[in-house]
């Protein structure tokens, strides 16, 4: 079943429920925008949807994996449990899914990255690249790459600052997005 509410009805009707993190994320929606809810029994919670007009057309589903989460991204809040699953009408969909996932992770960056000794990351400088040789060798080739399309392109390059303030990380939605 589909809800809609406004912002602050939203946030005190999953105050009500005990819902603080789901009543904090709407309050950091705009006040005037309408607020999308999907309930299924007791369970009610923040969704764009629908995705499916009922529950009850998923015929197969599974448990991915869980893990631990800081709330909003930063180790000083209470650690949740995110819970990944999938759902699916048939056994054949969950199976191309399946394997569009194998297929991906043969070509996850982190892992190749560590396989052909290109790069690490560094749990103190989360999201930033430690290059190795061969990995900056090759950066240098595909950066040369681009360099020349855009020039053929008639583009120019620029560059722009490393170190920026928090204040445009915030702005840009990227706050929370890198552990």
């Amino acid at each position: 079943e589909r809800l809609e509410m406004d912002r602050d009805e939203a946030i005190a009707y999953f105050t009500n429920l005990g819902e603080k993190y789901k009543a904090e994320i709407i309050g950091d929606i705009p006040a005037g925008e309408t607020i999308s809810l999907y309930r299924q029994g007791d369970f009610t919670d923040l969704c764009r949807g629908p995705h499916v007009p009922r529950t009850g057309v998923l015929k197969v589903h599974r448990l991915m994996k869980v893990a631990g989460a800081y709330w909003r991204g930063n180790s000083k809040n209470e650690m949740l449990q995110r819970i990944y699953g999938t759902a699916w009408a048939t056994k054949d969909e969950q199976a191309a899914y399946l394997k569009m996932l194998e297929e991906a992770e043969k070509r996850d960056h982190r892992r190749l990255g560590k396989e052909l000794d290109l790069f690490h990351l560094q749990d103190e400088a989360p999201g930033l690249i430690f290059w190795h040789a061969k990995g900056w060798a090759l950066w240098q080739v595909v950066e040369q790459y681009m360099r020349d399309v855009y020039n053929d392109n008639g583009y120019e390059e620029v560059k722009a600052p490393q170190l920026l303030d928090r204040s445009l990380w915030e702005r840009s939605g990227h706050v929370g997005e890198v552990p």
